[in-house]
C-alpha cells in the first residue's frame, strides 16, 4: 500500500517538478532579456540568411542518419534483425518524440509501441531502450572529456564563484577515465553490471566503441546545426559551442524537461555571449535552431506516424476479410 502511494505521489510530483524547472529557466531568461526591446530579436532573426537555414536543415538530415546507429547497435546487441525501413521508422519517430516530449513520455513509449507491434518482447524493448540510453551517455562522457581536456570551456565568473570549478580540464580527465574504465570492464566481464537495483547490460568492446563513435558523431553534428545559425560571436568557436551544447543536453536529460525548454536557452546565453550585445543574437539563433532541429522533424514524424497507423489498420482489415472469406 505504501509503495502504491509512493508511486502515485511520484506521478504527480514529476510533472510538477518539470513545470517548476521550466518556469525557473524561462523566468531567468526573461530576467536577462528584460532590458531589451523584443523588436531587436526580430532584427537579429532577419540577419540569419537562407543559406544558413538551408545548411542547418541539411545538417539536421545528416544528424538523423547518424541517429540510426543508436537503434542499429541496440538491435545488434539483443540479436533481433529488422528490415531497414522499420529500423529507420522507429529510430526517426523515437528520437523526434524523445527530443520534443522527453525520453520517458515520448521516445520510450513510441518505441515500445512500434517494436512490440513487430513482435519484440517487453524484455527486448527494455533492453533496447537501455542500450540507447547507454550509447548517448558514453558519447557525452567521451566527447565532453576530449573537449574539456583539449580546449577547456572558460567558466563564467558568476558561476566560478558559486562552484569550485575554475578549470574543467581535470573534470575532462575524470570523464575519459570513466569511459576507459567502462570499456575495460566490458572486455573482461560478460554479466550485467549491477548498480544498486539497476542492471546495466555490458556489450562487447567492439560494440561499445561503436556506441561511442555513433553518439559522438550525433552530438557533433547536432552542435554544428546550432553553430551554423549562430552569428560570429566573439570567442564562440565551434569547439566552445560543442562544449556548451553538451552541457545543455546533459542538463536537459537530467531534468527530464521536454525539448530542454528553457534549459538550452539558459545554458547557451550564459556561456556563449561575451557581452550583452551578443545576447539577442544568441536568442535569435536558438529560435531558428528549435524550428529546424525540433519542430520541422516533428511535423515529418507526425506524418510518418499517421501513415504507419493507416498502413497497420488496412493490414488488419485485410486480414479480417481474408478470414471471413476462408
Amino acid at each position: 500500500m505504501t509503495t502504491l502511494k509512493t508511486k502515485q505521489s511520484l506521478r504527480i510530483l514529476r510533472p510538477l517538478a518539470v513545470l517548476l524547472i521550466v518556469a525557473v529557466a524561462v523566468g531567468f531568461l526573461a530576467y536577462k532579456l528584460q532590458a531589451f526591446e523584443y523588436r531587436l530579436l526580430l532584427v537579429e532573426l532577419r540577419k540569419i540568411g537562407p543559406s544558413q537555414i538551408a545548411l542547418a536543415i541539411a545538417l539536421t538530415v545528416l544528424n538523423y542518419v547518424f541517429l540510426l546507429g543508436y537503434d542499429y547497435l541496440a538491435i545488434q546487441y539483443i540479436g533481433r534483425p529488422l528490415p531497414f525501413w522499420k529500423l529507420a521508422l522507429a529510430s526517426f519517430i523515437g528520437h523526434v518524440s524523445s527530443f520534443n516530449f522527453g525520453s520517458l513520455l515520448g521516445g520510450s513509449s513510441m518505441r515500445y509501441r512500434l517494436y512490440s507491434a513487430w513482435d519484440f518482447s517487453s524484455v527486448e524493448v527494455l533492453q533496447l531502450i537501455a542500450i540507447l540510453g547507454l550509447t548517448f551517455w558514453l558519447g557525452v562522457l567521451f566527447l565532453a572529456g576530449v573537449v574539456f581536456v583539449v580546449t577547456p570551456i572558460p567558466v563564467p565568473d558568476k558561476i566560478a564563484q558559486a562552484i569550485p570549478l575554475a578549470d574543467v580540464r581535470m573534470l575532462g580527465v575524470v570523464l575519459l577515465l570513466i569511459v576507459l574504465g567502462y570499456i575495460a570492464i566490458c572486455a573482461v566481464r560478460r554479466r550485467p553490471l549491477k548498480i544498486w537495483t539497476w542492471e546495466v547490460p555490458l556489450p562487447p568492446p567492439r560494440l561499445t566503441i561503436g556506441q561511442i563513435a555513433v553518439s559522438s558523431a550525433d552530438l557533433m553534428v547536432a552542435a554544428a546545426v546550432l553553430y551554423t545559425v549562430l552569428p560570429p560571436l566573439e570567442g564562440a568557436s565551434y569547439v566552445k559551442v560543442l562544449g556548451v551544447f553538451l552541457l545543455a543536453m546533459v542538463m536537459a536529460v537530467i531534468t527530464h524537461v521536454p525539448a530542454g525548454i528553457g534549459v538550452l536557452e539558459v545554458v547557451v546565453t550564459t556561456f556563449l555571449p561575451e557581452d550583452d550585445s551578443g545576447l539577442f543574437s544568441a536568442v535569435a539563433a536558438l529560435v531558428v535552431f528549435r524550428g529546424v532541429y525540433y519542430l520541422l522533424p516533428l511535423v515529418v514524424a507526425a506524418m510518418l506516424w499517421i501513415g504507419h497507423e493507416i498502413y497497420v489498420g488496412w493490414a488488419v482489415l485485410a486480414e479480417l476479410r481474408q478470414r471471413r472469406k476462408g
